[in-house]
Formats: structure tokens, C-alpha cells, sequence
């Protein structure tokens, strides 16, 4: 009985430790399922943290990476966090990662596109104060929040629904908002 106790006064310990990255290569589909992307390490190591990624857009709903004789639309480098994940628009021009953690100072956005790379610290979302503490990080993102491409007067916007509410970020080069 007493490890039965000792073993739910720990579950919550348990449930909020954080999983350690896994660097592993990884498929993301838009929305509406046209446009795939490939993100992958240029060679394969022991410290893909040191690699260098790349990320490719086709067009097409591929569930694994297309075959090499399939051209992709466009390609960027990619600067992993380690976890798989990613948000790509419908119309597969724009490609975001969402970190899970809030980093005040450091990237917690990252949108790629052809052109450009946007990126964008926790403090631009102005969500400090009160938010969730884990075993080593702090969630700043609702649970089971919503992230979406969004299109407003004919610029496309990231929005992220936060534990302080809806937040945007221009998905545009040259947009600052």
C-alpha cells in the first residue's frame, strides 16, 4: 500500500519531467495536405547537434522522404532544437517551428521561407509572469493550443495560442510585427 502512495505522490513529478530531444530526421504536412516538408541532418554522427540540417518543401503529401529524384520547391538550412515538429503553411511557402519551452532571451519561434528566416525571442510575445514551471523549463503555450497560418489583408501571420492568449507573428520578410 505504501508504494502504491509513494508511487501517486510521485506521478505528477513523473508526468511533468521534460523528454530529451531525439535529433531524428522527420516528415510535416500542411493543413491541407498539398505540400510536404523534409527536415534531416546533412550526414549522419553521434552529435547531430553539430550537423547540419536541412529542410525541403515539396509538393505533394509525402509520409516518408521522397525518392532523391524528386525535386523539392525549395530548401533552407535548418537550425534544429533536437525534437521533431513544425507547422507548414497550405499554400507550402512558410515552414515554423514552435519551441514548448519559453526562453526569454533565445528563440522560441522559427519561420523559414524561401527567402528568409524569421526568428523570434519570448519576450516579443510578452507572456512573462505566472507561467508553468516543469522539472527544468517553463511552458508558455496553452495545453492543446491551436498554432496556425493565418492570412490578413494579404499578409500571412503565425498565430499561437499562449497561456496569456492568442499571440501573431508576421510570417513575411521584411514584417517586424
Amino acid at each position: 500500500m505504501n508504494r502504491i502512495l509513494m508511487l501517486l505522490m510521485a506521478l505528477p513529478i513523473l508526468l511533468s519531467a521534460d523528454q530529451p530531444p531525439d535529433w531524428k530526421s522527420f516528415v510535416i504536412h500542411s493543413e491541407n495536405r498539398e505540400w510536404s516538408a523534409h527536415v534531416y541532418p546533412d550526414k549522419l554522427s553521434n552529435e547531430p547537434w553539430k550537423e547540419n540540417w536541412t529542410l525541403e518543401v515539396f509538393k505533394g503529401l509525402y509520409l516518408s522522404p521522397p525518392d532523391p529524384s524528386v525535386k523539392p520547391i525549395w530548401t533552407s538550412q535548418y537550425n534544429p532544437s533536437g525534437y521533431s515538429g513544425g507547422y507548414l503553411s497550405n499554400d507550402g511557402s512558410t515552414f515554423a517551428y514552435v519551441e514548448y519551452w519559453y526562453y526569454p532571451y533565445n528563440p522560441v519561434v522559427k519561420i523559414y521561407k524561401e527567402q528568409c528566416r524569421i526568428v523570434k525571442n519570448g519576450t516579443f510575445f510578452n507572456v512573462e509572469g505566472g507561467l508553468k514551471k516543469t522539472a527544468s523549463h517553463t511552458l508558455w503555450l496553452k495545453m492543446n493550443g491551436k498554432v496556425e497560418f493565418l492570412s490578413i489583408e494579404s499578409l500571412l501571420y503565425l498565430q499561437i495560442e499562449t497561456v496569456k492568449g492568442l499571440r501573431k507573428v508576421a510570417a513575411t520578410c521584411g514584417e517586424h510585427r
